[in-house]
């Protein structure tokens, strides 16, 4: 995950990297304060149990659900039968390996809350939630003043800094990313054109 959020932005500071460092650092503070609004007014106008994507796996589970019988027993504890398989349920300790590592009701437990006529709103993580995605973005990135307004020190502003001591490797820099063997055995997916249906024609290229 760590990874892709670094290519993310890698990616759209691209155009920027050829800046000087102070205009690079004033584009990069413009993109994380767009993100930042956005991802904001997105959990402020979201009205359902979970965000979009959590939203989405809930309701998958929910359907999942539907061929599973439950049994009680205890308040708390059920057994319940997928198929030919059977697992063991604790609302409490929330037992079920996919409950405990997704923190969402997996099609097991929402068989549970269903024969409990209960909402699933008390056993889905925080995190998750609208209201905390509102909490997280609501860290104002503070717009730059002129130039003209700034109270620098002057034995800051005289002081010369000098960029860092180094042999440039021959040959133009690199701008894009070294692929990993993995990604670059992937091959491009092909839309056929049903007329003729051979490579080289293609649905977005064909005159027919």
């Amino acid at each position: 995950m760590t990874s892709n959020i670094a290519e993310c932005i890698n990616g759209k500071v691209v155009a920027a990297r050829e800046l000087l460092v102070f205009y690079f650092i004033e584009e990069v503070r413009k993109i994380f304060g767009r993100w930042n609004c956005t991802n904001r007014r997105n959990g402020t106008y979201t009205f359902t149990t979970l965000g979009k994507a959590f939203q989405q796996l809930l309701s998958i589970n929910e359907c999942k659900s539907l061929r599973i019988t439950v049994e009680p027993s205890t308040e708390f504890v059920y057994s319940v039968h997928d198929q030919s398989r059977r697992f063991i349920i604790d609302l409490k300790k929330k037992t079920c390996q996919m409950f405990q590592m997704e923190e969402i009701p997996c099609p097991h437990a929402w068989a549970v809350l269903k024969s409990k006529s209960l909402t699933p709103d008390d056993f889905c993580s925080d995190l998750f939630k609208p209201k905390t995605m509102v909490k997280t973005y609501n860290v104002p990135v503070d717009p730059l003043p002129d130039k003209s307004e700034w109270n620098i020190p002057k034995h800051i502003s005289d002081e010369v800094v000098l960029p860092p001591r180094y042999k440039r490797p021959p040959g133009r820099p690199q701008k894009k990313r070294d692929k990993p063997l993995m990604e670059t055995m992937i091959s491009k997916r092909r839309n056929a054109c049903s007329t003729y249906g051979r490579l080289g024609h293609n649905r977005r290229s064909c005159c027919n």
